[in-house]
């Protein structure tokens, strides 16, 4: 616990130097990117997250390969098949998707330049944010959880943190409002604030809690984080092609099945990746835990 417990006042300090500095540093932001500041500030404050972590790191004495998951004798392979299997959950849940009607094809439908872009710009999206996500919550976070916790609280710990992060996304500053700490800090605050809507998003934020489970269990069982990075890939290209080439159908009888997250995430993705976890823990039962997750 006192590790997460690092992990989890490390990000808060990030996020709060992101939204005290963002006042002056907003018109760069503005100019290079053309960011908003709600956007900019949740953006700024996850690069710093990622900027500060070798000093996190050496502090909770998580600095070898295999504490961060870096030790694999075969991480391309590992790879490939985490994207393989990315591809193919979310690919199931598209597929029961389309079938029920939930979403249906854009009315100019499939395009393959429209498709190669979606998939190019999400493997490229997909590998960064999953190596940036796993390196953090799957490699640093739980081996530092695993030296004093059990794999499945350490899990489910993880689990509510990686999605707490996904709902917390910064309100954007109100019409005419000045920009300055005061506003900053409300933005922040209004992304917390988000939190207490839970009904609004329990759908979605279970998926994403079990989704990281299921990263965690990954983790536990290959000794890397290369099989998660994969996983994590294989989603967001799904998703990007998803969005690309079809849209969503809110009159639909089976609407229930998606939340408004990002109308694909929901129950369905819940279940079907509660469905993964089963499989995938059942047909690893028998490997010997890796030395580095411990």
């Amino acid at each position: 616990m006192p590790v997460f417990l690092a992990f989890v006042l490390y990000f808060v300090a990030c996020m709060l130097l992101s939204a005290f500095l963002l006042p002056w540093l907003q018109p760069v932001f503005q100019h290079l990117f053309g960011a908003t500041p709600d956007r900019a500030l949740y953006r700024f404050g996850m690069l710093l997250t990622f900027l500060g972590l070798p000093w996190l790191l050496s502090r909770l004495a998580l600095r070898d390969r295999a504490s961060l998951g870096f030790a694999d004798p075969m991480p391309w392979r590992r790879l490939a098949t985490g994207l393989g299997w990315g591809l193919l959950i979310l690919g199931l849940v598209l597929a029961i998707l389309m079938a029920t009607g939930v979403r249906q094809l854009k009315a100019d439908g499939i395009a393959v330049a429209a498709l190669l872009s979606a998939a190019g710009s999400g493997l490229a999206s997909g590998l960064a944010v999953g190596l940036i996500e796993e390196f953090f919550f799957r490699g640093a976070l739980q081996t530092g959880m695993r030296r004093t916790l059990a794999f499945w609280p350490a899990a489910l710990l993880i689990g509510l943190f990686y999605s707490v992060v996904h709902f917390i996304r910064p309100t954007p500053l109100a019409s005419g409002e000045a920009l300055n700490v005061f506003n900053s800090l409300g933005m922040l605050w209004g992304g917390l604030t988000n939190l207490a809507a839970f009904a609004d998003y329990a759908d979605s934020f279970t998926a994403l809690v079990l989704a990281g489970m299921l990263l965690s269990l990954t983790r536990e069982r290959t000794g890397s984080i290369y099989l998660a990075i994969g996983l994590h890939a294989g989603w967001v290209i799904m998703i990007r092609i998803a969005k690309r080439l079809s849209e969503t159908d809110h009159d639909s009888s089976w609407i229930f099945l998606i939340g408004d997250y990002d109308n694909i995430t929901g129950w369905l993705a819940a279940g079907v990746i509660v469905l993964f976890i089963l499989v995938y823990g059942w047909v690893t039962r028998t490997k010997p835990l890796p030395s580095g997750t411990h």
